[in-house]
């Protein structure tokens, strides 16, 4: 008997997240399966950090990083209004961090040389991630970032193709040594018992906070 939409998805939670099957993780999605990602004012780029360095592995269309900064850049210093972060730790908590100014000086290591950009945040349009880039992505947190990481469906809503799973996630960060919990909605849509599309919403306030990172209101300006 062919399993329901909702009997694959409990699968693919408890296989390939909370038991690290990635073996089975093709199963579950389709050739053609993408990730679309939220809309939200930034930069446009993302950051690889590991081996204590921050190296941009993705640049967003039609944000200001595209046609400024490269693949494989080392951002070596962010700089906004009123301050620096220029060593490794600092780099990391000054990426997340919220500014009173929504402009940026980067400074990036390309080849030999040092180049340094005037970015200003604008709206990123979400966009889509392929099924590789996925499975690539989820692989390095469950393997490098929540090792230890158990995902849990609290309630699920499905509709003909379309299904919600509302879950809660609960780890261990390998690097901040922090346990951390938070919960994510994530909808999808099947064909022929794969995913072939899908788009997240979770709890990263909570999630940055509960790593330590501080979430900086932004001024109000003085009349």
């Amino acid at each position: 008997m062919m399993k329901s939409n909702v009997e694959i998805i409990q699968d693919f939670v408890e296989q390939v997240m909370n038991q690290k099957n990635f073996d089975a993780y093709d199963q579950y999605f389709s050739s053609d399966y993408i990730a679309h990602g939220n809309p939200y004012i930034g930069n446009g780029f993302s950051l690889d950090s590991s081996e204590n360095k921050h190296i941009i592995n993705m640049i967003f269309p039609g944000s200001p990083a595209e046609g400024n900064l490269q693949v494989g850049d080392e951002l070596i210093f962010i700089e906004s209004e009123n301050q620096r972060w220029d060593t490794y730790e600092e780099i990391e908590q000054g990426s997340r961090q919220t500014s009173q100014s929504n402009k940026f000086k980067l400074g990036v290591r390309r080849d030999d040389q040092t180049i340094v950009y005037d970015l200003t945040k604008a709206l990123i349009k979400g966009y889509n991630i392929s099924k590789d880039q996925a499975k690539s992505g989820l692989q390095n947190v469950l393997t490098e970032e929540f090792p230890d990481l158990k995902a849990t469906i609290l309630q699920t809503l499905a509709d003909d193709d379309r299904l919600v799973c509302f879950l809660e996630y609960h780890g261990t960060h390998s690097k901040f040594k922090r346990e951390v919990v938070w919960r994510e909605a994530w909808f999808m849509r099947l064909s022929e018992g794969k995913i072939v599309e899908d788009w997240g919403a979770s709890d990263s306030e909570s999630y940055y906070r509960q790593l330590g990172y501080q979430i900086i209101p932004p001024s109000t300006p003085e009349d």
